[in-house]
C-alpha cells in the first residue's frame, strides 16, 4: 500500500482543522462567500465549453480536481471548485449533464439531506445519465472487531497509524478505534449499507443499480474519476469503498 505523504499531510491538517470549530468556520465562511460571487461565471463557462455529452459533475471535491470535470464542494479550497451545497437545489439546469460523481461525501449528511442529494442529482442528469456514489460500506465497517480478513486488518493498523492519537498508534492493531473514527470522524453524520444505499436510490428515481470496484466501470467517462485512492492509499479504499452507479 502507498500513500502521497503531501496527500496524506494535507488528510492530517484537515482532520486537525476540525478539531478547531471557531478556526474551520470562519475559514469556510470566507471561502464560501467567495465562490458565491464566482460560481454563475464558472457555471456558465463549463455549459458553454463542454458539449453536452462529455459533461461531468463531481461532488465534495475537496482540492482535488480532474480535467473535464465540473468539480464542486461545500467550501471550495481552490479557485477552480465551484461553490455547491449539495443538499440544497442546485442552481443548475434540469439535464443538463451525463455523469455526476459523488465520492466520500455522501456519508457526511443525514438520511433525509441524502435523498435530497440524490433527487438534485437525478434532476440534471440526462435521460439515461449515470451517478457514480462512493461511501465508507457499513457491512465491512461494523464487521472490523470481527474480521479475519488480512486486508481489512492491515485496514485498521493504516487507520490507527494515520489518524489515531497517541494511545490509539501504540495499539495499532484495535479495530475499535478504526471503527469508532470511521463512524465519528471527517464529518460523517450516516453510514450506508448496500441495501439501503439502493433503496435511497430507488426512492429517488434511479433504476439500473450495479455495484462497482474503485477504477471498474462501465462507462469510459467514468474510469480515472475516482481520487479517494490518491489521499488515503489502494488498500484502505478498496477495503472501505461501496461504491454504485445508478442510471437515471
Amino acid at each position: 500500500m502507498t500513500t502521497d505523504g503531501r496527500v496524506t499531510a494535507v488528510q492530517r491538517a484537515g482532520h486537525a482543522l476540525r478539531r478547531v470549530p471557531a478556526v474551520y468556520r470562519s475559514a469556510a465562511v470566507g471561502l464560501q462567500a467567495v465562490g458565491r460571487v464566482r460560481r454563475a461565471g464558472q457555471l456558465n463557462r463549463y455549459l458553454r465549453d463542454t458539449p453536452a455529452d462529455k459533461r461531468k459533475l463531481a461532488l465534495g471535491s475537496g482540492a482535488m480536481t480532474s480535467t473535464g470535470w465540473l468539480c464542486t464542494d461545500l467550501v471550495p479550497v481552490k479557485p477552480s471548485v465551484m461553490y455547491l451545497d449539495a443538499v440544497r437545489r442546485w442552481p443548475v439546469p434540469s439535464a443538463s449533464f451525463r455523469y455526476v460523481l459523488c465520492e466520500h461525501m455522501f456519508e457526511q449528511v443525514p438520511y433525509d439531506a441524502g435523498l435530497r442529494l440524490l433527487a438534485e442529482a437525478r434532476r440534471v442528469l440526462h435521460p439515461a445519465g449515470v451517478l457514480r456514489i462512493s461511501t465508507p460500506d457499513l457491512d465491512v465497517v461494523r464487521l472490523l472487531p470481527d474480521s479475519q480478513d488480512p486486508d481489512v486488518q492491515e485496514y485498521v493498523r493504516w487507520s490507527n497509524r494515520t489518524f489515531g492519537s497517541p494511545a490509539e498508534r501504540k495499539e495499532e492493531d484495535n479495530p475499535v478505534h478504526a471503527l469508532n473514527r470511521v463512524m465519528r470522524s471527517w464529518g460523517h453524520s450516516y453510514l450506508y449499507d448496500e441495501t439501503t444505499l439502493r433503496h435511497a436510490l430507488l426512492l429517488t428515481g434511479f433504476r439500473q443499480i450495479r455495484r462497482c470496484l474503485p477504477n471498474e466501470s462501465e462507462h469510459a467517462e467514468l474510469l480515472g474519476g475516482d481520487r479517494h485512492a490518491a489521499l488515503i492509499g489502494e488498500l484502505p479504499n478498496r477495503v472501505e469503498s461501496l461504491i454504485l452507479e445508478a442510471t437515471a
